[in-house]
């Protein structure tokens, strides 16, 4: 089997804090392999792999790497994030002894001993296969699980169970789902991103129909989107899985489910916003393609969902609500505004939103105002730049002349806390995919 080549080996992570990255380095780590990493900037996925003696170094400097596996049976792993000019990689690059894989390379040999489901979709990935792995783990099949977000009540963005099953997220990032070729795949959505990688939409609908090319079993996807595949989901049309009679209810929502060949009704699922129903249809539609796997079996495990750090995570500070969510594109902080209408009717509202990336921030500049325009107040923070150089005219300040709210300002990361206490408003929104939540203290609330 395959997965022999990936015992006893030496591998150095550049970027290793990277989400998908740290669950490729835990893999390797348990298979019984020697690894390192290198990463700029100390995080939770840090945490979790030094908790698993898995060395790291934050220093540019080609004497972090211990000598003992400074040969040539080293292999490098990186993320597209990693520019060229790395002082590690591009050493190794140079040197040209050592083998040099992108994480999804990585990850397309993983996942070819074991049945292979994959996420792929503009939105909704991380949230789906997190949702599918919950109840994998749940129901008690063997799996192994690549999350991109920290799953709550794991504490990690890795499972590992067996070998039967392998779940992982198809990112369309750099065209990296490319090399999966999954049994079984869903869409979740396909919308415009990752432009700066793209160019336009029809670039981006190529590579999905690409990837659709390579599912092997079944690809069940999004009603509306219009890609070649074997079954449709939906929240609103006429579908082969359809969620209808949907009623929110406390923390949850509760639906009815049809299937091609069944229909369950009065499903309860701990999830808030409808973003999150479409996610919880789409991992149960491709598990019901899975002929082992009884669907009934698994509904059960939805009233307990365990949910994802930093997706709609709701906390209390006196009579106020707080969401913590890593929505930075307009469809998804719209899916926020939404959530919050539909579980706190009435209540004013404010967002505290850092822009994710330079590019990202040009290309949506006028939907981004229309959207934050929604919340009664709402404070920006700079861009956070990720992979990315500044780009001329491009800044916060621009999007917040373009926002109409009443009450508009920037601030810095610092003062998150301050605006929390201080707002008048009862639901406050901390929005972005870059550091922003990190300066939040948790220890004012009081239900974490």
């Amino acid at each position: 089997k395959n997965i022999l080549i990936m015992i006893n080996k030496k591998y150095f992570f550049i970027g290793i804090g990277g989400i998908g990255m740290s669950a490729i380095a835990q893999y390797l780590h348990d298979k019984g392999n020697t690894v390192f990493g290198y990463d700029k900037t100390n995080n939770r996925t840090i945490e979790i792999l030094l908790n698993k003696g898995i060395g790291i170094t934050n220093k540019l400097d080609l004497e972090e790497i211990p000598q003992d596996i400074m040969g040539e049976d080293l292999e490098i792993v990186y993320t597209p994030a990693i520019k060229k000019e790395n002082i590690y990689l591009n050493y190794f690059i140079t040197n040209g002894k050592n083998k040099i894989s992108k994480r999804s390379e990585i990850l397309g040999e993983i996942t070819k001993d074991s049945k292979c489901i994959a996420v792929a979709g503009t939105h909704g990935k991380t949230t789906t296969t997190a949702i599918i792995s919950d109840l994998f783990y749940s129901y008690g099949l063997k799996f192994k699980a690549f999350v991109g977000g920290i799953m709550k009540g794991y504490n990690s963005n890795y499972l590992y169970t067996g070998d039967d099953y392998i779940i992982v997220e198809a990112d369309e990032y750099d065209k990296s789902f490319l090399n999966l070729s999954p049994d079984y795949a869903v869409i979740t959505s396909l919308e415009c991103d990752h432009l700066d990688i793209y160019g336009n939409f029809e670039s981006l609908k190529k590579s999905f129909n690409l990837f659709s090319e390579n599912v092997k079993n079944t690809l069940v996807a999004e009603e509306e989107i219009n890609i070649k595949r074997d079954f449709t989901f939906s929240i609103k049309n006429d579908a082969n899985y359809l969620a209808s009679n949907i009623i929110t209810k406390n923390d949850g929502i509760v639906f009815d489910f049809k299937t091609p060949d069944n229909y369950f009704t009065n499903i309860y699922v701990k999830i808030i916003g409808m973003h999150n129903l479409k996610n919880v249809l789409s991992a149960l539609s491709i598990i019901d393609q899975i002929n082992e796997i009884e669907i009934a079996d698994l509904l059960p495990f939805l009233s307990n969902l365990k949910g994802i750090e930093r997706r709609m995570e709701i906390y209390r500070i006196d009579d106020k609500i707080v969401i913590d969510d890593y929505a930075h594109h307009p469809t998804e902080i719209e899916s926020v505004f939404s959530a919050i209408n539909n579980n706190y009717k009435n209540k004013s509202t404010s967002v505290i939103f850092q822009p994710h990336l330079f590019s990202r921030t040009r290309d949506f500049m006028e939907d981004f105002a229309i959207v934050l325009s929604k919340f009664d107040e709402v404070y920006l923070l700079d861009i956070y730049p990720a992979r990315e150089k500044p780009i001329d005219g491009i800044n916060s300040q621009v999007l917040l002349d373009k926002i109409s709210s009443s009450k508009k300002e920037i601030v810095n990361k610092e003062s998150i806390n301050d605006i929390i206490i201080n707002s008048g408003t009862e639901v406050i929104s901390i929005l972005g995919a870059g550091n922003i939540s990190e300066n939040l203290n948790k220890k004012i609330f009081t239900n974490e």
